[in-house]
């Protein structure tokens, strides 16, 4: 079987966005595209809120089969060269998806970085952090209202591991060639500058030894105590993001990795690393 994007949704904006990311990356790879819905008695119903009917499962179902059926006719008649199937399935998308991506014509997972409300939906931002977490191949989360592709500009996020490598040939490898990469990194204040600009120099001639990327430029700084919006992490990849402006932005994800502090709140305040760009998250397993 050719290889596959799978690319679950919810009918939401946002997961309708990101389908139809997938859907441009599957004509540009020549990629097979497989749609996924999965519900549950709780977050199956898509009555509008004027529909007073009590809440039935076959009801829902039928009304999720309708909405993929309807979603599958629309890619098929914009994207009439590809192949796409669709599935409706019951169970939770975190326990579901990462066993289902675990089929070896799977090569990624595209999806958004948000849903529905909590009250109609089972995608939201916590769920799609556990699908990157937890899925055995690559997963692209797709923010909000994005509505270029583009992959020439690409952004990987390093602290100098061995395993970015293997997520950067990993993306070349699925998603295609970048004709630019910024490499980005956030080192604290008190750190050895000397150093940390040595390793950087260091891994960004490593990468242009690949002979793969025609320009890569180097995007850092630091946390700063003093400033209240670059006092952690994710603010501080979120302001040279917004500087750099890839197209994507490239995270490894290991045991060991930085990638979890991206996500959670840190003591003083709640801070989220903003997916303002689409990132692909590539999972790295280590001993």
């Amino acid at each position: 079987m050719r290889n596959t994007i799978l690319a679950p949704t919810d009918f939401s904006p946002n997961s309708l966005t990101a389908v139809q990311y997938a859907c441009q990356l599957a004509k540009q790879k020549g990629y097979n595209l497989h749609l996924l819905h999965y519900y549950t008695s709780n977050t199956a119903n898509f009555a509008t809120e004027s529909d007073q009917e009590p809440f039935s499962e076959d009801n829902s179902l039928l009304k999720a089969d309708i909405l993929m059926q309807e979603l599958q006719v629309k890619l098929t008649t914009s994207y009439p060269e590809l192949v796409i199937t669709s599935v409706c399935e019951r169970g939770l998308i975190d326990e579901k998806l990462p066993k289902e991506a675990g089929k070896d014509y799977y090569v990624l997972i595209v999806m958004g970085a948000t849903g529905a409300s909590a009250k109609k939906s089972i995608y939201y931002g916590s769920t799609t952090v556990a699908i990157t977490a937890q899925s055995p191949v690559p997963v692209v989360a797709v923010p909000e209202r994005y509505a270029a592709f583009d992959i020439s500009h690409i952004s990987l996020l390093t602290k100098f591991k061995a395993e970015e490598l293997e997520t950067l040939r990993a993306f070349i490898s699925i998603m295609g060639e970048p004709e630019k990469l910024s490499l980005t990194h956030v080192y604290r204040e008190e750190s050895d500058i000397d150093n940390m600009q040595e390793h950087l120099q260091s891994w960004a001639f490593n990468i242009r030894e690949m002979n793969i990327i025609k320009e890569v430029t180097i995007e850092c700084a630091p946390i700063s105590k003093s400033d209240v919006d670059l006092d952690t992490v994710p603010e501080v990849v979120n302001s040279l993001i917004e500087k750099s402006n890839p197209d994507i932005i490239l995270v490894t994800k290991t045991r060991k990795s930085f990638f979890e502090r991206f996500f959670k709140a840190s003591v003083s305040k709640a801070i989220a690393l903003e997916l303002r760009k689409p990132t692909f998250f590539d999972r790295i397993d280590q001993a």
